[in-house]
């Protein structure tokens, strides 16, 4: 190449270069600064705000009808209703330029289980980014005031009940964790300010736009009052609140002696909060009826061990209004055993509050306001990380090898100041870190200071990152993965608290302690009580009784006992016993015993065919309305528990298989969202010159490559895994052949990953932002990556085109199921039961309860459609998730088809690994399928001598969708 031409090629690409980092930060500009940031920008303008300036708007100045129904009857003043994407808006004359902050009287709609979000645009823009999101959440009551007693004489959970309850409330920030309410800069003059409503109903009243004024200090706050209480002294069980903001709040049984109430054998709720206490935000209340006007104090017996070494906080309000300054945010230290902590200063002099005379509402908030700033470093960094080793890829492409030299500085000539930044900004919080975690030599503390280090490290030597980024953003010990640690961390606050005390000055609140005999004998009363049977593991069951097996957590089955109790048993007289099952393994044995159950719930799917082939199960098509009853589910979701027409089990949790993308990511590079085969092929080359790729089920399985890898090639390429008469396998087939090349051409000539450790950690750090992967990782994404919250979406399972133009996006999808054994003296029954267990009332709510009980991380994947459009996850994403499963095909099972699930992995590996030619390696398994499934077949009386003697019908979805079509006739 000659002079000139190397210098316009390096001239292009710098241009190319220069013109993609534009637009990026073209594209950023797009999207508002966090508030923290805007507060910065907004330092330097006038403030001229009058003190305790107060403007009302009604909600008839709203645009919107004026509500008449019970809820809107409730409030005082006039009162709308704010549907999803529908907006409300209104004029707003600000008298003098300043910090206003905004207080919304309103009351949630409870038809959801989602609390409502509403976006707010000021002239026509969002002031800052977390405007794009507010959240109201919801409020809810114990169903009833004392816990009810299960069958065996142990404390169950109480429902919760969503009430509309109007309240008033200050704009905050979506995850709660900033120290203050929203205090936003208006310029003097008419500002336009819009409402849309996002998800669930929103009822509004007033909104009052007023001056911001700062909390008071404790001393300022003491001040104004004289008037101690006396003689008053209160305990409350906290295991009673009035009501709660979120279900993550949950009581709990702890065997602590110290905890009231106690009880030697049985398991009471004596406790709330621990580990599901730990949400910024999460907030119980409780009404305290004081005898008087006047000062009173608090104080809690209260545990945080969740965390070694680790202060959590709680914002503490009365009468919904933080009272001074030091109640914003209350330490609880880190105390292994229960301990009264009063709330009082550093010099534990109690803080006092003053109640009126009456009803009062104590409420108690988890914060990790005190580390918030640390919260947006880290959060801010991470994102910094990403977008710097974008440009970083862009420059050096997919090149690791560390003997190569580079000047990187030539194209990013603040690339070491930029790290020095990072590192210093991480700097200023490593004290609060520090301090907050108990110890500089924790593993969180270590990992921040080491993520500091990491960054000085790489800016001593800057043009060295390209070889470094294994310490930068790339893998186990780099900057992204040990902030990636710290930061979800800092975000979670555990407390649990068993009791509290609001009692006047002139009253202690010390908790009884129990001494070294009682608790000698409280242990050797347990040790003799540890010999007795666990009454939630025995088998069998009273004559009138079904016996369900189920193979979940106790709290499943708590719910399902308490649901049957409720509607199921009063409804038809069935009794239900249920008992966790033993061992999934153990119920081939448990029949042979003759000791199995009327029906097993959260069986593995590839359970019923082992069962029902050995003449194990009930063929639940003998009941003349299954057909009329399986209408709910997916027609794919059946196959592989079908054998002759017989169906022997049921689905009851589904999995799906979709596309993830990185928003930000591919937005950035220019690469669009793939939806077919030949899009994910296009994009490839792109992805993997800045050193990325796309995922697979392949790649994230383990060395056996399971039908839910392997199928969908050969099911979107129109080939069956069996001939049609079921006595030999298609893998020879051309389609077939054709699917199984393209599944190992994926690797061996397009570069895909061969594995994929965690796609989880590869998509969250944007090693891999795009590729496949099912249910287990959209929760991971929901609940552990708050980094790249917002920043992520799904899509269909990419589709394979045929020459005719059909798409293809067959996946498998298939969890856990129900079945009923064959044994059974209550067939009826029995079908009566998984009927109603199955049906959409009961599956939804069920999900809700879960939720409703144990907290939103209990997310239950209903096999019925109907009962999964009515979760609570996104819209959007269960409507992505809903199309998928019209596309769900489940491998049919037959007797040796363990072997082509097996074989199909060998020919996978043959090709990739060893390069055998594909027709070699399926030829090979062909000959060694066949032989296995006449084996089989001659075993279970098919085949005698390798003469048919019986027949055995392939099902398919076309005839499960024709006994779903008939039914309706």
């Amino acid at each position: 190449m000659t002079a000139t031409k190397r210098t316009l090629t390096i001239t292009l690409f710098l241009i190319i270069f220069l013109f993609s980092h534009a637009f990026n930060v073209f594209a950023e500009s797009l999207i508002e600064s966090k508030y923290s940031e805007i507060l910065k920008e907004w330092e330097n303008l006038p403030d001229t705000t009058a003190d305790n300036y107060t403007q009302v708007i009604s909600a008839s100045q709203l645009n919107l009808p004026i509500g008449t129904n019970e809820v809107c009857a409730q409030y005082e003043n006039a009162c709308v209703l704010l549907q999803p994407k529908s907006h409300a808006g209104f004029e707003l004359v600000i008298p003098k330029s300043g910090y206003y902050t905004f207080v919304f009287d309103y009351a949630n709609d409870i038809q959801s289980i989602n609390p409502p979000e509403i976006a707010i645009k000021i002239d026509g823009r969002y002031p800052f980014y977390e405007m794009r999101r507010i959240i109201f959440p919801h409020i809810f009551f114990d169903s009833v005031k004392t816990f009810a007693v299960d069958r065996y004489g142990n404390d169950t959970y109480v429902n919760l009940n969503r009430r509309s309850v109007w309240l008033t409330n200050e704009l905050r920030d979506p995850n709660f964790s900033e120290p203050y309410p929203f205090k936003i800069y208006l310029e003097e003059g008419t500002r336009q300010i819009d409402i849309e409503g996002l998800v669930t109903p929103l009822y509004l009243g007033n909104i009052t736009i007023k001056s911001v004024s700062q909390y008071m200090s404790y001393n300022q706050y003491r001040a104004q009052y004289s008037v101690e209480s006396a003689g008053f002294k209160l305990t409350l069980e906290a295991e009673h609140p009035t009501s709660r903001n979120t279900t993550s709040v949950v009581t709990a049984n702890d065997r602590s002696l110290n905890v009231t109430p106690y009880d030697s054998y049985r398991l009471l709720m004596n406790t709330l909060g621990g580990s599901t206490w730990s949400r910024s935000g999460a907030a119980v209340s409780y009404e305290i009826n004081a005898p008087q006007d006047g000062l009173y104090q608090l104080s809690f017996f209260a545990i945080q061990n969740t965390k070694s070494n680790y202060t959590v906080y709680r914002k503490i309000k009365i009468n919904g209004v933080v009272p001074f300054e030091e109640a914003n945010a209350f330490p609880f230290k880190y105390i292994q055993s229960y301990k009264d902590v009063v709330f009082a200063n550093q010099d534990k002099q109690p803080y006092q509050f003053f109640l009126n005379k009456g009803i009062n509402t104590i409420t108690l908030e988890a914060t990790v306001s005190p580390y918030n700033s640390a919260i947006q470093k880290i959060d801010s960094v991470l994102k910094e990380i990403n977008a710097l080793s974008l440009e970083i890829k862009k420059l050096v492409g997919n090149q690791d090898n560390p003997y190569k030299e580079w000047i990187i500085t030539d194209y990013i000539p603040d690339l070491q100041p930029r790290l020095v930044s990072m590192a210093d900004r991480l700097q200023t919080d490593l004290d609060l870190i520090v301090d907050g975690l108990g110890s500089k030599g924790s593993a969180e503390a270590l990992s921040y200071k080491m993520a500091i280090d990491n960054l000085r490290f790489l800016a001593e030597t800057p043009n060295k990152v390209p070889n470094r980024m294994n310490r930068f953003s790339v893998g186990s010990g780099s900057v992204a993965q040990l902030l990636g640690t710290v930061l979800p961390l800092l975000q979670q606050t555990p407390l649990a608290i068993d009791k509290f005390t609001v009692y006047s000055p002139n009253q202690t609140a010390i908790s009884e302690k129990s001494s070294f005999f009682d608790s000698m004998i409280e242990g050797i009363k347990r040790f003799i009580h540890s010999f007795t049977d666990d009454p939630y593991a025995t088998i069998g069951s009273d004559p009138d009784e079904i016996e369900v097996w189920v193979n979940r957590p106790r709290q499943y089955v708590d719910l399902l006992q308490s649901m049957v109790d409720e509607t199921f048993t009063p409804k038809t007289g069935i009794k239900i016993k249920f008992s966790i099952m033993p061992n999934e393994s153990k119920l081939v044995l448990a029949n042979a015993a003759n000791i199995q159950p009327d029906v097993a719930l959260g069986v593995s799917t590839d359970k019923p065919y082992e069962l029902a082939i050995r003449g194990a199960l009930y063929d639940l098509r003998r009941f003349d309305d299954f057909d009329k009853t399986i209408g709910i589910y997916s027609p794919g979701a059946l196959l592989s528990f079908i054998i002759n027409d017989s169906v022997y089990a049921i689905p009851e949790t589904q999995d799906f298989w979709v596309t993830f993308y990185r928003k930000d990511i591919l937005s950035a590079l220019g690469i669009p969202v793939p939806h077919t085969w030949d899009e994910v092929l296009e994009i490839l080359p792109e992805l993997q010159r800045y050193g990325m790729n796309f995922n697979t089920a392949l790649s994230s399985g383990s060395g056996m490559k399971g039908f839910l890898a392997t199928a969908p090639y050969l099911f979107n390429q129109g080939a069956s895994l069996y001939s049609e008469d079921g006595f030999s396998t298609n893998i020879g087939s051309e389609e077939a052949i054709k699917g199984i090349r393209f599944m190992a051409e994926s690797f061996t000539i397009y570069g895909m990953p061969l594995t994929t450790s965690s796609f989880y950690n590869s998509f969250r750090y944007g090693e891999i932002p795009v590729g496949i992967s099912n249910l287990e990782t959209y929760v991971k994404l929901l609940s552990a990556a708050p980094e790249i919250a917002g920043q992520w979406d799904i899509t269909l399972y990419p589709a394979i085109v045929l020459e005719d133009g059909t798409e293809n996006r067959y996946t498998s999808g298939a969890a856990q199921t129900s079945v009923m054994f064959k044994k059974t003296k209550h067939p009826n029954e029995s079908w009566r039961f998984m009927k109603w267990w199955m049906s959409t009332e009961t599956q939804t709510k069920f999900q809700d309860q879960l939720i409703l009980r144990y907290g939103p991380e209990y997310i239950w994947s209903s096999a019925n459609l109907e009962a999964f459009a009515n979760n609570s996850f996104s819209q959007e994403h269960k409507d992505v998730i809903l199309e998928q499963w019209q596309w769900l095909q489940e491998p049919v099972k037959l007797p040796g088809s363990y072997m082509l699930e097996r074989e199909l992995s060998n020919v996978w590996n043959k090709i990739v690994f060893d390069g055998v030619n594909p027709r070699v390696a399926i030829d090979r398994s062909v000959i060694l399928v066949n032989r296995e499934i006449t084996r089989k077949m001659e075993e279970f009386g098919y085949l005698e001598n390798g003469v048919k003697i019986k027949e055995y019908n392939v099902p398919t979805i076309e005839k499960v969708k024709g006994w779903i079509e008939n039914a309706k006739e």
